[in-house]
């Protein structure tokens, strides 16, 4: 009888609270729609800012030595810099969880491709190269909506939304060695590929409105981030790299 009691006691709370728990923040209307995806345009008219994570290669000294091996003093870096003149890609949205008709949580992506201006910075020679190339981001992020746009049952003016997760960013798919060549501690002489693919945390915001003609719209600002790497240049300086991204981009939904 004794080992009934705690069976019991649970049986008995979980009838009593299930009705509770349903009502905190569920409401059926956001489930009459047969539709939880929603589809949209992304579009980005303004300068985005990206950088890529550093290329590094070890520095060795040839001055007033005739023969190798080499020593190496620290290393070099090549850093790259875009900013995109215009992107244009897809936003794809499917609604895991639709708490009422104006809160959701949601799986999306909106992977775009670009066209802008790369800059490479090779430091070890000082050279500074601007290349006119492409560039892409592939994101997954979850979502948190509220207001507008959270679900296909709601009718808000305005709607908030916030989200984090991952994204795969690539610069120069045209141009990716390294300028000149690069020398390794036997005196040979060999090139290197930038660094100009990698995958970072992103997250931030936006906002969902209808504009003068009925139209649906989004605007959000992303930032990402990869982890931090550290290294000893040629002057002993212990230096930090780290590739971020900062983008303002448009939406059209449909």
């Amino acid at each position: 009888m004794i080992k009934k009691i705690p069976i019991l006691l649970m049986l008995f709370f979980s009838v009593w609270a299930l009705p509770s728990i349903s009502q905190i923040g569920w409401d059926s209307t956001a489930i009459q729609s047969g539709s939880r995806f929603f589809y949209g345009i992304t579009y980005n008219i303004l300068p985005s800012i990206e950088k890529g994570p550093a290329t590094i290669y070890p520095n060795y000294v040839t001055d007033n030595l005739l023969t190798a091996p080499y020593p190496q003093e620290g290393y070099s870096a090549v850093y790259l810099f875009n900013t995109d003149f215009a992107s244009f890609g897809v936003k794809i949205r499917y609604n895991l969880i639709q708490f009422t008709s104006r809160t959701s949580i949601s799986l999306s992506t909106s992977p775009s491709f670009g066209a802008g201006l790369t800059i490479v910075d090779e430091q070890d020679i000082h050279q500074i190269t601007p290349y006119v190339d492409g560039s892409y981001n592939i994101p997954i992020f979850l979502e948190f909506n509220y207001g507008k746009g959270a679900t296909h049952n709601n009718f808000d003016t305005y709607g908030l939304f916030g989200f984090a997760g991952v994204e795969y960013t690539g610069l120069l798919l045209q141009n990716s060695m390294v300028n000149g060549a690069l020398m390794d501690a036997s005196g040979n002489f060999y090139t290197a590929d930038f660094i100009n693919h990698w995958t970072e945390a992103a997250f931030g915001l936006g906002v969902r409105y209808k504009n003068r003609r009925n139209v649906e719209r989004e605007i959000f600002l992303k930032y990402g981030i990869s982890p931090t790497k550290l290294y000893v240049n040629p002057y002993e300086e212990v230096q930090s790299s780290r590739a971020w991204t900062l983008k303002l981009t448009f939406v059209r939904d449909f």
